[in-house]
């Protein structure tokens, strides 16, 4: 059972929270911060941080961004995770999170929605395939007493659009002050007021002939209610570090697929001084071969002897090792042949720590001593002896539970 601290719990969004832990099985509430007390609220609330007497695990804050510096002092003082879901914050309050992120786990979005941080991936997605061809308009519809006008969610699906153009885009915020024709590079808002609507964002692709929208409907407050709870679930036992929806979304993404590549070698070469110019002789003369590199994996600190290995195709051994035996300082050459390079990718590595080590200590318990890694933010990828090459690609999956 996590235990919540909830700042500004007499809130809209605290009454949200309340509920829906009270309906779960997995959350209580231990009590609340709010300037304002109500004795016949039925959990403890304290008019500041200092004053907070009860145990708790985990604080969600749907309050005011000038509440968050004494939020936070008190956090890192105490140890906690901290959940941010309060609007209106600036770059200096981000800054703030992202240091104490150094000491405490800080989750913090702007919208606590899972489907408002899918449909934020899609747009990314869309972006990417639509391009410059279409404009983008942003509607966005809230009750008639929401103040700030774009909302917070529009521009955090503005910024995550114009992420994938090459251009500056420029935010155009209503038009009926421009008397000039919309441009190709501009992202416009358009913000409805009335009513009690919760939240509805529509991102418009709109292109010749053709519109794509992404649209995305909040009916109740619960929405982002159940967004926090499952964020405080999500960083209650995590390490220190900055956490998004993002981590929560892509969460099932970290290793989406693993591949196997049969019939590769792999070359290790060394020197026993400093040559200048060494690593870009051997590849120069692999490459006058007309022999593809795939992998590279190079140690060569300043005034350090050279440690290198790559792979080539296995056909391609005999001529690379020639190649490479042309190259004056070149020392201890030795290849390993029959190799199957295993590639891990998963779009989720680039938010989670640690992934690299998971995949190793995974393979060193399967007895499986890779002879060549290389990485990227996305990507592992590694040489094995073909029959073990089944047995990795079985390890990886089960450890990341692919089948």
């Amino acid at each position: 059972m996590i235990r919540l601290l909830i700042n500004g719990i007499h809130g809209q969004m605290g009454h949200a929270l309340c509920k829906a832990a009270e309906e779960s099985d997995s959350f209580t509430v231990s009590g609340g911060v709010d300037r304002v007390v109500d004795a016949a609220f039925p959990y403890p609330i304290f008019t500041d941080f200092a004053s907070v007497s009860v145990p708790f695990d985990v604080i969600v804050d749907f309050s005011v961004p000038g509440a968050l510096e004494e939020e936070l002092r008190f956090a890192k003082a105490n140890g906690k995770p901290l959940v941010v879901g309060t609007t209106g914050l600036t770059d200096r309050h981000v800054r703030m999170l992202k240091n104490a992120s150094v000491r405490i786990p800080v989750f913090a979005s702007g919208n606590m929605s899972l489907g408002v941080n899918l449909q934020m991936g899609l747009a990314r997605d869309a972006a990417a395939a639509l391009g410059e061809a279409f404009d983008v308009e942003i509607i966005e519809r809230h009750h008639r007493t929401k103040k700030d006008a774009p909302s917070g969610t529009a521009l955090m699906l503005a910024d995550a659009i114009a992420g994938c153009y090459s251009e500056e885009l420029e935010y155009v915020y209503g038009r009926h002050e421009k008397d000039r024709r919309r441009s190709s590079h501009e992202i416009g808002f358009h913000s409805v007021r009335g009513g009690t609507l919760v939240g509805e964002h529509e991102v418009a692709f709109i292109g010749k002939d053709e519109v794509v929208s992404i649209t995305h409907q909040a009916f109740s407050k619960q929405v982002f209610a159940q967004g926090a709870l499952r964020a405080a679930s999500y960083i209650a036992n995590k390490a220190s570090g900055f956490y998004t929806m993002e981590n929560i979304v892509t969460e099932h993404n970290v290793v989406s697929l693993v591949t196997a590549l049969p019939d590769q070698a792999v070359i290790h070469l060394g020197s026993k001084e400093t040559v200048p110019g060494l690593v870009r002789d051997v590849f120069r003369s692999v490459s006058d071969q007309g022999i593809f590199v795939d992998m590279i994996s190079c140690s060569a600190p300043d005034g350090e002897p050279l440690s290198l290995a790559f792979s080539v195709p296995d056909r391609n051994l005999s001529d690379a090792l020639r190649a490479v035996g042309r190259v004056k300082g070149v020392v201890g050459v030795h290849s390993e042949s029959d190799l199957v390079k295993v590639t891990v990718e998963g779009s989720g590595m680039a938010l989670r720590k640690g992934i690299a080590a998971q995949v190793l200590s995974a393979l060193q318990a399967a007895g499986i001593h890779p002879s060549i890694i290389t990485t990227s933010e996305t990507k592992i990828e590694f040489c094995v002896p073909s029959p073990l090459a089944d047995t990795a690609v079985r390890t990886v999956e089960k450890e990341f539970t692919l089948k």
